[in-house]
């Protein structure tokens, strides 16, 4: 691409473009290199436990997350309770990926194209704009699922609304004031 450049050849979106790709795929490495877990240590072994016993420290598993800047590889640790047999990854309710394959900064953006077009034309965007590829069940997904939980204090906040004792007007009501 830069040899193009060089004979003079000047696509400069294609340069761009290879570019970001570049930069994309270093980030991804790098931030997979971040986010690499570790076996824990001493006390870490165990986790509290919904049922109020301790989960066990079993192996580090892997998770594929799409993030900003593309696909990483997540190695966190996996912990098992013995007594109700959850698993668990606390490195995953860190991260606010629990249940999710899309990081939070990849949702927030799904979100805000998926409330302003199509989402066909989200999953476009998404490609032109950031360099993911998503699908649009995607896009239809993240966006419903933020706007349920923007929605959701509002509802609490309707549904504990009290209807408001008005007086009941007096007199005659055919009299006119």
């Amino acid at each position: 691409m830069l040899n193009s450049w060089r004979r003079g050849e000047r696509d400069l979106e294609a340069v761009e473009m290879a570019l970001r790709s570049a930069v994309h795929r270093a980030g991804a490495a790098a931030l997979s290199e971040f986010l690499e877990g570790h076996p824990p240590a001493g006390e870490q072994r165990t986790q509290p436990c919904g049922c109020g016993q301790r989960a066990r420290y079993r192996e580090l598993r892997s998770k594929s997350l799409l993030t900003a800047v593309g696909r990483v590889q997540l190695r966190r640790p996996y912990y098992l309770c013995s007594h109700c047999g959850k698993g668990q990854f606390p490195l995953d309710q860190q991260l606010d990926v629990e249940d999710n394959q899309l990081s939070p900064g990849v949702r927030r953006m799904l979100a805000v194209v998926g409330s302003e077009v199509s989402f066909v034309r989200g999953q476009e965007q998404m490609r032109l704009l950031a360099g993911l590829e998503v699908t649009a069940k995607a896009v239809e997904r993240t966006a419903e699922a933020i706007g349920e939980e923007i929605a959701a204090p509002e509802q609490a906040l309707i549904g504990q609304a009290h209807q408001l004792s008005l007086p009941l007007p007096t007199g005659d009501p055919t009299r006119k004031p």
